[in-house]
C-alpha cells in the first residue's frame, strides 16, 4: 500500500484501502466512478495519506480551515486548488476572508466523501504548505505566474491585433 502519491511525470499512483487507482493526470478524475466512503475508510485514508488533523469529518462531508498571513496568500491558495478541481470537474466549497479559507469538500452524487474528496483534500494541504513555506512578496510569485510573461502576452496580442488591423485597412482600401 502506498503512503504517498508516487508520481512519474504521466502517472499518479495511490493504493488505498486495497484499491489500485491509476490516474493520468487529475482530469482522470471526472471519468471514475466512486463511491461514498464509510467513516472508517474516510479516518483510514485521512491516515495513510497523512493529512493534517484539521480535517474535520461528518456524515456528509470533510472540511478544514487554513489561515495564511494575508488576503494575497489564501487568494493564491484557492487559484492554485481551483485549478485542480477544475481538472477534477470536483468543486469545494469554500469561503475567504481576511487571510482565512474555509473548505468543505463532498461529492453531491452520493451524498457523501469520496475518493475524490480525499484527493482534493490531499492537494490542498500540500498546496497550503507550499504557500506557507515561501514569503513571496507577490501573488503572481505563488502562482507561478509572471508579471513579465503576462506583459509579454499582452503586447503579442496588442502586437497581433495591429497586424490585424493593418490587413483590414489594405483590404479595405481595394473596396
Amino acid at each position: 500500500m502506498y503512503r504517498n502519491f508516487a508520481s512519474n511525470n504521466t502517472r499518479t499512483t495511490a493504493n488505498l484501502l486495497g484499491l489500485k487507482y491509476l490516474l493520468k493526470d487529475f482530469s482522470d478524475v471526472p471519468t471514475k466512478k466512486f463511491t461514498k466512503l464509510s467513516a472508517d475508510e474516510v479516518n483510514q485514508i485521512l491516515s495513510i495519506q497523512e493529512l493534517n488533523s484539521n480535517w474535520t469529518f461528518n456524515a456528509i462531508s470533510l472540511g478544514r480551515k487554513y489561515q495564511f498571513q494575508n488576503f494575497q496568500d489564501s487568494f493564491s491558495f484557492m487559484a492554485q486548488v481551483s485549478q485542480i478541481a477544475e481538472q477534477m470537474k470536483h468543486y469545494p466549497k469554500w469561503y475567504n476572508k481576511n487571510g482565512l479559507v474555509t473548505i468543505d469538500l463532498t461529492t453531491n452524487e452520493v451524498k457523501g466523501v469520496t475518493f475524490k474528496d480525499l484527493l482534493l483534500a490531499y492537494t490542498a494541504d500540500h498546496i497550503s504548505q507550499i504557500i506557507q513555506s515561501n514569503q513571496n512578496n507577490s501573488i503572481f510569485d505563488n502562482c507561478n505566474i509572471h508579471v513579465e510573461n503576462l506583459i509579454q502576452s499582452w503586447n503579442n496580442n496588442y502586437q497581433r491585433s495591429q497586424e490585424l488591423n493593418q490587413v483590414i485597412d489594405k483590404s479595405v482600401n481595394f473596396l
